[in-house]
C-alpha cells in the first residue's frame, strides 16, 4: 500500500515533524530532534481550533497513548485533506478486491 509523507514546520517551537498516513487508517508522527514518535488511528484523531493554530488530539481509553500535537492552520487542513484522501484510497482499494 502506498504511504502518504509530510513534512511540517510546528508553529510553537523550532521543532519539525514527519506525518505518515496509510490508507488501511494509521497516522504516525515522527518529531525530529526528540526520539518521540506518536502514532494512532486517525479515526481518532480531533481537530480543535485554538489561538496558536489548531490542536490535534489523539484521545483513547488510556491516558499513556493519548497525544495531542499543535499545527498551523494551513497544515491541519493539509493533513485533514490527506485523511480524506487516505480513506478514499481505501474504500477503492476494498472496492477492487
Amino acid at each position: 500500500m502506498y504511504i502518504e509523507h509530510k513534512h511540517f514546520k510546528l508553529p510553537n517551537n523550532s521543532s519539525e515533524v514527519d506525518v505518515y498516513i496509510s490508507p488501511t487508517g494509521s497516522i504516525q508522527f515522527m518529531i525530529e530532534g526528540k526520539k518521540k514518535v506518536l502514532e494512532g488511528d486517525f479515526h481518532k484523531l480531533a481537530f480543535k481550533k485554538i489561538e496558536s493554530g489548531v490542536d490535534l488530539v489523539y484521545k483513547t481509553r488510556s491516558v499513556k497513548s493519548s497525544w495531542d500535537i499543535i499545527l498551523s492552520n494551513k497544515d491541519a487542513e493539509l493533513l485533514s485533506r490527506m485523511i480524506d484522501e487516505a480513506d478514499e484510497n481505501f474504500e477503492i482499494i476494498m472496492r477492487d478486491l
